[in-house]
């Protein structure tokens, strides 16, 4: 029982430390661009008209990655270096709710009589469903509309409402941490 409580603990402290990351954020870039000369942008706005969110969180992810450009030191000029695309893709995921079982005398119907059964930690028999997201960042030449630049965060939970400006904006911060790319 120590073992289990030891082990139960454990794990509630690791999830509630990664409950605080976003997203899981990669990115990859032409290695060929010289990214210091990158002063101004401007949104792609074909691909903006496409961006797949409703009409409260399309808002709240172009101010969000406005914020975070201009902390960068950019400036939004239509006459641009370069110019940012956002996508948005979804896809719907199984949350298995962990906990203890009951432990006990429990009623046991194949033998008609009260057993004692141990709890254990582990999954329960329910699961959730809920659309889990990956927000992609592309800058782009203005010419040409090739990809100089890409960031990508995987893991953000669209079902989840609560203080959602807050994690969109995280979730933006952290993808475009990885920018400027390291060579």
């Amino acid at each position: 029982m120590k073992h289990t409580l030891k082990w139960g603990m454990l794990f509630t402290i690791v999830m509630a430390f990664t409950s605080c990351i976003a997203v899981l954020t990669a990115s990859d870039y032409d290695k060929k661009i010289d990214f210091s000369k990158l002063k101004s942008f401007a949104y792609y706005e074909k691909g903006i008209e496409h961006l797949e969110l409703n009409n409260l969180d399309k808002p709240r992810m172009l101010n969000a990655v406005e914020t975070a450009m201009t902390k960068k030191g950019f400036v939004k000029n239509e006459q641009a270096d370069f110019l940012v695309n956002v996508a948005v893709l979804s896809s719907t995921k199984a949350r298995a709710d962990w906990g203890y079982s009951g432990g006990g005398y429990q009623w046991d119907s194949a033998s008609s009589s009260y057993q004692w059964r141990d709890s254990q930690f582990g999954p329960l028999n329910t699961s959730k469903q809920y659309q889990s997201g990956t927000i992609i960042i592309d800058f782009l030449n203005p010419e040409t509309k090739a990809i100089m630049w890409h960031g990508v965060g995987a893991g953000f939970n669209f079902d989840d409402y609560e203080n959602r400006e807050g994690r969109i904006n995280l979730a933006v911060k952290q993808i475009l941490s990885e920018y400027p790319p390291i060579n």
